[in-house]
Formats: structure tokens, sequence, C-alpha cells
């Protein structure tokens, strides 16, 4: 994948993250968003790899250890796909 298509996928994978993922219902705090950025780099690298088990995982280690909140796996496996679903279209060239 080039830099523009991995630019265009970090882009995404940091507004899922906060924009639809956001388990703890803070997205509508600017401030918020500095923590849900700083998920990004381990979301995309395992995006990149094409691991969607290791993105739920990911998904459920944040929201459970991290956020001390209760696991959403319905919320979790939306969002997985919905990930994968912007990594194909920018594979595709459809971005």
């Amino acid at each position: 994948m080039d830099r523009f298509k991995v630019d265009e996928l970090e882009r995404r994978v940091d507004e899922v993250l906060f924009y639809k993922w956001d388990p703890v219902g803070v997205n509508h705090y600017v401030s918020a968003r500095a923590e849900y950025r700083s998920y990004v780099p381990a979301v995309l690298e395992k995006l990149k790899a094409g691991d969607r088990e290791g993105v739920f995982g990911l998904l459920k280690g944040i929201q459970v250890e991290s956020m001390g909140e209760e696991f959403d796996s319905t919320l979790a496996s939306s969002v997985v796909d919905l990930l994968f679903d912007h990594k194909e279209a920018i594979e595709l060239g459809h971005a």
C-alpha cells in the first residue's frame, strides 16, 4: 500500500474510532479525540496486516482494560467490518 493510501486509511481509522466506535460516549468532547487517536497506530497495523481477529481483540482490550467498560461485541464487530470495508475501498482505488 503506497503512502497516500496508508495516510488515507489512517485518517479513516481515526474517524471510525472516534465517531463510530466511541464505547464511552465522549465523541461530543473535542478533548477526548486525543485518547482515541492514541489507539490508531495499533489498529492500523493490524488492519494493514488483514488481521480481523487482532483488530477485534485490540478493541476489546482497550474497552475493557484501558477504559474499564463492559465489552460490546456487537459494536466491536460492526466497527471491525467498517474498518475493513474502508481498507478494501482504499486498496481498490474507490477512496
